[in-house]
């Protein structure tokens, strides 16, 4: 078992990440002083889990859609549609790309420049 600190510096998460996680009921420590709040453990099983959150935060999805995807539920469907969003964004960073390729080779770069 880890205390908090400890858990924070094996998974490289911020304490203020971890006690947001635990207030939005996405990852609880094992064992919790009921007198004070204080979060004292959060176990070796819980590494593996919180990996697993940061990955799927790490690709954009929301608390909301990591719980879903935790608890079983559509996650095909979650990440089916992520996938879709980021070819979407994709799509118009090279437009954008395109665009201001066009606008540094050709005249109109002078008009712009001034």
């Amino acid at each position: 078992m880890y205390r908090i600190g400890k858990f924070s510096k094996i998974t490289k998460t911020t304490i203020k990440t971890l006690r947001y996680y635990d207030e939005v009921d996405l990852l609880k420590p094992a064992y919790i002083d009921l007198e004070n709040k204080y979060r004292y453990y959060y176990t070796t099983e819980q590494l593996m889990l919180l990996q697993c959150i940061l990955a799927l935060r790490q690709i954009g999805l929301s608390i909301n859609e990591v719980k879903r995807i935790l608890s079983g539920n559509d996650a095909r469907e979650i990440l089916r549609n992520r996938q879709a969003e980021l070819v979407l964004e994709l799509d118009y960073g090279k437009e954008q790309l395109f665009c201001l390729q066009t606008i540094l080779q050709g005249n109109e770069e002078e008009s712009f420049m001034r």
